[in-house]
Order: structure tokens, then C-alpha cells, then sequence
């Protein structure tokens, strides 16, 4: 009914590139939340800031916490010495990688 196999497949695959260009890596909100809390943020600000739903900050806060990246007192989420060298390490493979393109 006029279209083919491949403009079925082709049609497909658009839909599916545009998905993905909208969707972030887990290692890029990471990143974003752990520059945001450098100069320590509360959690409605990391999560406007950033654009995570209240229940997506919680789990990546939790996560960052008992990693020792972020640390909480009194409602102020602040990045730690460990978390900075998550940045940097990020920041380097980004460097890398956009060298190899």
C-alpha cells in the first residue's frame, strides 16, 4: 500500500534517531549535578537547573552520596574532592572523544 519495506525501516530509524538525540547519558546529568553542587545548591535548584523530576534528582543524589561525590548539610548539597575528580575525569574522556570524531 505504497510504501515499501525500506521507507517502512528508514521511517523507523529517523523516529528512533530523533529519541535518542533527545535523551542524556547518565554520566552527563552526573556531571551537570556535580557542577551545579560545587558551589553548593539546594535540591529544588540542582533540579530545575539541571531538568530531573524531583523522584529522578532523589535517586542520582542518593547514588552520588554513597559514593562520597556529594555531600548534604542542612538542605545544601555540595560537591566533594572525590566528586571534582569525577568531573575532570569525565571532562577528559569528553576531550578524547571528541578528538576521535
Amino acid at each position: 500500500m505504497g510504501s515499501t519495506i525500506e521507507e517502512t525501516i528508514e521511517d523507523k530509524s529517523d523516529t528512533l534517531r530523533k529519541d535518542t538525540r533527545r535523551r542524556r547519558e547518565a554520566h552527563d546529568i552526573v556531571v551537570a549535578i556535580l557542577e551545579m553542587a560545587m558551589r553548593g545548591q539546594r535540591k529544588t535548584h540542582i533540579m530545575t537547573k539541571v531538568g530531573l523530576s524531583y523522584s529522578q534528582l532523589k535517586k542520582y543524589l542518593n547514588c552520588l552520596k554513597e559514593q562520597g561525590f556529594i555531600t548534604e548539610k542542612s538542605g545544601i548539597w555540595k560537591t566533594t574532592k572525590k566528586g571534582i575528580h569525577v568531573i575532570e575525569a569525565c571532562e577528559l574522556c569528553r576531550r578524547i572523544a571528541h578528538g576521535i570524531k
